[in-house]
């Protein structure tokens, strides 16, 4: 068809030909009905056969009322229809445009289930039991949107090809950002408590690196240490280069300064730091700074013993219990922090560091080839990426199609239009010589 701006004066009609062809289209089957239901008002007094037969001017062929619930699977299961405009459609165009719009439905259907779990997640601490539906909602929008930007990718008639671009553009963006996180919804789904298992593991083992550092802090001393430390080290170390024969009255007073008088050096012999503290009053007054470093570092190690101990029995523990069962009995305020209890069921206490955690440890995985580690939740990921790009680029082929963008033509639909009109025109006629 030519769209010329008189189409009906260029073409021949033929009315014959177009009730033959009505009568045969199977799709058209309901308007045939429709139009054999149709009530007549009878007039044999009247002079032409418009007259004697009068139709219902107003007449229109209704449209399948849809409900609600049809709306919302429309929204879902996008009508291949959606994807193409008004003005041109055949059989075949329809065919190929819902084989389209069913991947593309697919697609953000399979995108749509595994991002529940993370907005739930995410949902539980401001929302509680509630977080459920509110998850639905959000992975409903999202999924509303990205078949919304799928439609509209398909128009490229002229002046829209940018529009056309841009929500390719963001259905692949809304796709893709949905797709890295298919795998972690499932991991959230299914895995829960595993993925809190190797959270609570690296929790437990950051714990025991800290307390460490503690020990090393406490057996090292705190200032009072570290100066007489210093001191005495100073005092050896000139003691060493120090002659004797030359220099024996300046050996003797560093020697003294560093482990007090030979007397008391004898007298003291076999008390402990505590004692000798007793003895003296204070760790300060002991005679001789290296005796002081000495006394303070014991009073240190006793100090820092206990903690020693524990650290002994949680590096044993630590390999022998499971994580979290550790965490709970070894470090349970740091349990408390992140995991709970809640009516019998296993909760962490922030959803998002869960969603954190999932993300972290499903990439770190991946990355690392642990792909054994994933299960399930790699293949969902493949299918989730396979399915975003064929859709992608089945949306991009299809809106090339000469017929889809036909579909879109304003001219076309004007000489649709037009052609109607000459249509009715030439019926009109035809009745009239008939009456004549």
């Amino acid at each position: 068809m030519s769209s010329s701006s008189n189409p009906g004066k260029t073409h021949k009609i033929d009315v014959e030909d177009l009730l033959n062809w009505l009568e045969q289209q199977p799709e058209l089957e309901h308007l045939r009905a429709k139009a054999d239901g149709a009530l007549c008002e009878y007039r044999p007094g009247e002079g032409s056969p418009q007259q004697r037969i009068l139709v219902d001017a107003n007449r229109e062929i209704e449209k399948k009322k849809e409900g609600f619930v049809q709306k919302l699977v429309d929204v879902v299961w996008v009508p291949g229809h959606l994807l193409r405009g008004k003005s041109y459609a055949t059989p075949e165009l329809d065919t190929s445009l819902n084989s389209v719009a069913k991947l593309m439905s697919i697609s953000t259907l399979w995108d749509f289930f595994t991002t529940i779990p993370l907005f739930q997640f995410s949902l539980a601490g401001p929302l509680g039991i509630a977080s459920g539906p509110g998850a639905v909602v959000l992975s409903f929008l999202l999924l509303w949107s990205s078949n919304v930007a799928g439609e509209n990718s398909t128009d490229r008639r002229k002046g829209h090809s940018a529009k056309a671009t841009w929500s390719l553009a963001a259905f692949i963006l809304l796709c893709t950002a949905k797709t890295v996180f298919s795998g972690v919804g499932v991991d959230l789904w299914i895995g829960s408590r595993q993925i809190a298992s190797v959270y609570a593991a690296q929790l437990a083992v950051e714990k025991l690196e800290k307390d460490k550092v503690e020990l090393k802090r406490l057996e090292g001393g705190e200032a009072d240490f570290q100066t007489a430390s210093k001191r005495c080290a100073d005092l050896e170390q000139q003691m060493k280069t120090t002659d004797r024969t030359t220099n024996d009255k300046q050996y003797i007073s560093l020697f003294v300064q560093a482990y007090g008088p030979n007397a008391v050096t004898t007298a003291d012999r076999g008390l402990t730091a505590k004692q000798l503290t007793q003895r003296y009053g204070s760790v300060a007054s002991i005679p001789g700074v290296c005796r002081q470093r000495d006394a303070l570092q014991s009073i240190n190690i006793e100090k820092a013993k206990p903690l020693a101990l524990a650290i002994e029995s949680k590096t044993r523990l630590i390999s022998d219990k499971p994580p979290l069962i550790y965490l709970e009995s070894q470090e349970s305020d740091i349990y408390k922090e992140h995991f709970r209890e809640e009516n019998g069921r296993f909760e962490w206490v922030n959803g998002n560091e869960a969603v954190g955690q999932a993300t972290n440890q499903f990439y770190s995985n991946l990355f690392a080839g642990k792909l054994g580690l994933l299960g399930f939740s790699l293949f969902t990921l493949a299918v989730a990426v396979i399915l975003t790009g064929a859709a992608a680029i089945m949306l991009y082929l299809i809106s090339l199609n000469k017929e889809v963008q036909a579909s879109f033509s304003g001219g076309l639909l004007k000489f649709r239009d037009n052609r109607i009109n000459d249509y009715q025109d030439k019926l009109e006629q035809k009745l009239d010589n008939r009456e004549t």
